[in-house]
């Protein structure tokens, strides 16, 4: 009789085990949380996938992130760089596409790797084989401590920027430039050259650019000067003697900017006859 009642006490106890709902499973936050960076360099969108694992008091190169070995350069899934044009990163020219970034630090340098594996967990599937671009850049200390592992495009240019990774106090950065130059002059000389659209505001803009990437000053001054032939405006005038004294003719240079100032003071653009004037001032030490 004792027998059967532990029997029967056994399988109601194990018929309420199993009568019990399901205990629902946590929703907790990711340990290394996982984020995007999007920037715009040039015309090309670049655009950076990666988790951000954290120091927690623990030393990260050359122990957790063991120096000389493979490192998936973040946390979880492969750090994932997507570009919608050609970049040059590093001097290095990398097409069109989504590309894996892993690294291998050691103290003074690390190995900058961007791989066209890009479904791998880790350095899981990562395979010398598919590396497209491979080059070193030096290890330095960052300005201030990270605790969780970043990375920054800054001191962004026109056509350009550089790539910084940040972990701890570890600091490395490499140049990313785009392909806006090589486009944007190829549309210059097309529309200039080719198409021989006469047209002021085409001049000065072509001018102006070469003006601000210091390119070929003699080419630069023609077209300013094409553009003030056809329009007499005070930024044209303007523009066109900066260029004049960037050649040396400090001489001719403030003629111009002479009648830069005189036709914006007539379209009360005051900043530019006190820009005129001071730079006038300048040009004439140097006669």
């Amino acid at each position: 009789m004792n027998s059967l009642r532990k029997s029967t006490a056994s399988v109601a106890l194990l018929l309420g085990l199993f009568s019990q709902p399901t205990l629902a499973q946590l929703s907790l936050p990711e340990p290394s949380p996982s984020t995007t960076v999007k920037q715009k360099i040039g015309f090309t969108d670049l655009t950076i996938n990666y988790s951000r694992p954290a120091v927690k008091g623990r030393t990260i190169f050359g122990k957790l992130v063991p120096y000389g070995e493979l490192w998936r350069t973040g946390a979880s899934d492969a750090t994932i760089l997507t570009i919608t044009d050609p970049l040059t990163i590093a001097g290095k020219p990398l097409p069109t596409g989504s590309y894996s970034l892993f690294t291998i630090p050691t103290k003074r340098e690390w190995t900058v790797i961007l791989n066209s594996y890009t479904e791998g967990h880790g350095t899981g599937g990562y395979e010398t084989k598919n590396d497209v671009l491979r080059f070193t850049v030096k290890a330095d200390s960052s300005v201030r401590f990270y605790e969780s592992f970043t990375i920054e495009v800054q001191d962004l240019v026109k056509n350009g920027a550089n790539l910084y990774l940040n972990w701890a106090n570890t600091s490395v950065h490499f140049p990313v430039v785009s392909n806006a130059d090589e486009r944007l002059t190829a549309e210059i000389m097309d529309r200039i050259n080719v198409k021989k659209e006469e047209k002021p505001g085409l001049y000065y803009q072509a001018a102006l650019y070469y003006f601000d990437l210091e390119k070929d000053t003699k080419q630069a001054l023609d077209w300013a000067e094409k553009a003030v032939q056809l329009e007499p405006a005070f930024n044209y005038l303007h523009l066109q003697a900066k260029l004049q004294a960037r050649a040396g003719d400090y001489k001719t240079a403030i003629a111009t900017a002479r009648k830069s100032a005189e036709a914006a003071q007539v379209k009360k653009f005051t900043d530019y006859v006190v820009i005129n004037n001071r730079l006038i001032a300048e040009w004439e030490k140097k006669l």
